[in-house]
């Protein structure tokens, strides 16, 4: 072989080698590419899982406040409890003394008119008063419910959303080949 040959032969493979150099240097600006995508994805998921569990927290906190709160409903519920057996035990009380007096007003009945009127009233009174209290407990019962499921539902869609975060993340660990 002569040594144009030679040279020509040579060239060529040094032509070979530069384009095998150019095909994996962009090979690897490709591949840099993807992982900066990748890095950027990562950190988006990364970002997405900060601000649930914040929200988490929160909902977390907003639960601590609602069982404290049910906690002071309950004992309210307790005390007014305590205190309708005591308006109980002083309607029974003023029972025994409306069934004295109706014995003594038989003899008195004129005099007696007016003070059974006033004992009327302090009855439709309390019976207004027990009334709305059931109301008011039947009211806040329905909230207190209505919260229930209000708050259920979030934590679901809370979890559907973790759920499908942490599908994507999971589905993004491999890199494409």
């Amino acid at each position: 072989m002569t040594n144009a040959q030679r040279l020509d032969h040579v060239e060529d493979e040094l032509e070979t080698v530069k384009r095998l150099l150019i095909s994996t240097a962009s090979y690897a600006e490709s591949a840099n590419r993807r992982l900066d995508e990748l890095t950027i994805k990562q950190d988006r998921t990364q970002s997405h899982l900060d601000e649930l569990t914040i929200k988490q927290d929160r909902t977390q906190s907003h639960l601590d406040e609602l069982t404290i709160k049910q906690d002071r409903t309950q004992s309210h519920l307790d005390q007014l409890e305590v205190r309708i057996d005591r308006v109980g035990a002083k309607v029974d009380q003023l029972s025994e003394r409306v069934d004295s007096f109706i014995t003594y007003t038989q003899r008195l009945f004129t005099k007696a008119g007016s003070e059974i009127e006033e004992t009327k009233a302090r009855t439709e009174r309390l019976e207004a008063l027990m009334l709305k209290l059931d109301r008011n407990f039947e009211e806040q019962k329905s909230q207190f419910q209505e919260f229930q499921l209000t708050t259920g539902a979030a934590l679901e869609r809370i979890d559907r959303v973790l759920d499908y975060l942490l599908r994507q993340q999971g589905g993004n660990l491999n890199p494409p080949s």
